[in-house]
């Protein structure tokens, strides 16, 4: 039992100077200190109060019930409701103060009109509503933002392993995503995160590769200087670790420790426990690096339950093919122009091997958008770097000592896949193309069987 001692000047002092209802008695149940509105609601004066029995005042109705009885039985706070004579209600809460031999002394009791109490509930129900509304609109921009625009899945890897991801997004455990800088990565963990139990909490991204070393247990865990760690932030939602790889040893061991516990440690030693889903991101092979000690073996097997490989760009043709069109249309769309891609351009454009994959291709498409002279695009309006070398062309770059109708073949199965990417029906493409409708079918059912 706690103990309370005060100097009864300083008490009144107190309660003369507040604005509030508040009425001190003593054990006796005797009024001994009222403020100066005290009464106003059950047709009495202050004045009138002061020396009154509480037990007289119930008695005559006019506190109903008294709350002073009920705080010096039960030596603590007391809440109660009052009908008063004015056909009012008010809330009463009633305080002990005691003696230094624990026994209660005085009591404070403080009364408040049920109406204000009416009023401040419907304010706080008009907050609980905003704040849910606001909830559900935080949760759509969450998904408008995890939904790729243009989301290409034309190769069979790709889908895969789109559909390797969906499927344990509702297993809730860690992912660890493996592929080269821009293969798509970043875009599977938001889709496993949107078709996760936690879709409705945050999605966060952390990229290894360029935070420094001292300040990355500061942008998990936080600090003591108010900043919020992200793993409070994404509490209940997703952390996306991109480039986990390039951590250093100590940092994959402090991390590894982390996820192992699922709580860490604040600068000031308190534990704080964690409710996040992990999934990572990787270049290399990690499991290689674990066998030359480069990687924390513990934290390599925390992460590496789901592994999934995103291909290289240029391992995945049938994607090319489809981005390129994509591409063209947004930036196109984007800059309020209308571009058509050459033929050749195209074709050149499929054969690049793309070192930095989507990135690179998005990068290089915008600037042919942008810097493209003509409606129609060709291998001359490409960015230096990427044009053919004097003296060279496009057929003799794909000749490879193959025959010509071989040659042929493919140029003619390529143009058909792009037609179809881009036209849609056989009806367009042979209207494009300048062929029959028969003929469009029969090829497409030809070279769409090898």
């Amino acid at each position: 039992m706690s103990i309370f001692s005060i100097n009864p000047d300083t008490q009144f002092e107190i309660i003369d100077s507040t604005d509030e209802d508040l009425i001190v008695t003593n054990r006796a149940g005797v009024i001994v200190q009222a403020s100066r509105i005290s009464g106003r609601h059950y047709g009495v004066t202050p004045e009138s109060l002061l020396g009154r029995s509480v037990y007289d005042l119930e008695q005559e109705k006019v506190f109903v019930p008294a709350i002073t009885p009920l705080v010096l039985k039960e030596k603590k706070k007391v809440v109660l409701v009052q009908d008063t004579p004015n056909g009012t209600r008010e809330l009463i809460i009633g305080f002990p103060l005691f003696d230094e031999a624990g026994e209660v002394e005085h009591v404070i009791s403080y009364s408040c009109e049920w109406s204000e109490l009416v009023v401040i509930q419907d304010y706080l129900n008009d907050m609980e509503a905003e704040m849910a509304r606001m909830k559900e609109e935080l949760s759509l921009l969450r998904r408008e933002a995890a939904v790729p625009e243009g989301l290409v899945l034309a190769s069979r890897s790709t889908s895969e392993a789109f559909a390797g991801g969906l499927e344990a997004a509702e297993l809730d455990v860690p992912i660890l995503l493996y592929g080269e800088h821009g293969t798509g990565k970043a875009t599977l963990a938001r889709e496993i995160h949107v078709h996760s139990r936690r879709s409705e909490e945050a999605f966060l991204t952390l990229d290894c590769r360029t935070v420094p070393e001292a300040l990355f247990e500061r942008e998990l865990t936080g600090d003591s200087d108010g900043k919020i760690g992200m793993l409070s932030i994404a509490e209940g939602g997703t952390l996306y670790l991109e480039g986990i790889d390039r951590l250093s040893p100590y940092l994959q061991n402090r991390l590894a420790g982390w996820l192992k516990e699922k709580k860490y440690q604040t600068m000031e030693g308190a534990e704080v426990p964690f409710d996040v889903r992990i999934m990572a991101s990787a270049e290399g092979d990690l499991s290689g690096a674990v066998q030359d000690g480069a990687f924390s073996r513990e934290l390599f097997y925390l992460i590496h339950l789901v592994p999934i490989e995103l291909r290289p760009l240029m391992d995945r043709k049938e994607d090319l093919s489809s981005l390129i069109p994509l591409f063209l249309d947004r930036f196109c769309e984007k800059h309020g122009v209308r571009k058509e891609l050459s033929q050749g351009l195209f074709e050149y454009l499929l054969e690049c091997p793309w070192p930095g994959n989507i990135d690179e291709l998005a990068n290089v498409m915008e600037r042919l958008v942008i810097g493209g002279r003509n409606k129609l695009l060709t291998a001359d309006d490409l960015p230096m770097e990427y044009r053919v070398p004097a003296g060279d062309s496009l057929s003799e770059i794909e000749m490879d000592g193959r025959p010509l109708p071989s040659i042929l073949e493919s140029v003619e199965k390529r143009v058909l896949m792009a037609a179809k990417q881009k036209y849609g029906t056989t009806t367009e493409m042979a209207k494009q193309l300048g062929i029959s409708q028969p003929s469009v079918v029969r090829k497409l059912k030809k070279y769409e069987g090898e």
